[in-house]
């Protein structure tokens, strides 16, 4: 998950560009959970993503190329995290 600083004047064209980053991402294979929420005082925006295997990179190439700039002059990013689950079963 990441914190997205935002400037006041620009929380409208975030949720317009998110809503749409929302609609692209749910037609990607292997998408688990992509969602965004915002901070009580509209200061502060929270991604959270979540790909069923490596497909995480693909999704990235593509955000970046349809995405990338629009987000890129909406956004400051003031932390990024990633993590990764691995899948376990018990053999017998």
């Amino acid at each position: 998950m990441g914190g997205v600083d935002r400037s006041a004047s620009c929380l409208d064209d975030f949720e317009k560009l998110t809503g749409e980053m929302v609609n692209s991402t749910r037609a990607e294979r292997g998408v688990l959970a992509y969602q965004r929420f915002i901070s009580d005082d509209q200061q502060t925006v929270y991604v959270h993503e979540r790909y069923e295997d490596s497909d995480a990179a693909a999704h990235l190439r593509a955000f970046a190329a349809i995405f990338g700039e629009r987000y890129a002059n909406v956004v400051t990013e003031s932390a990024l995290s990633f993590s990764a689950n691995r899948a376990m079963s018990c053999g017998r």
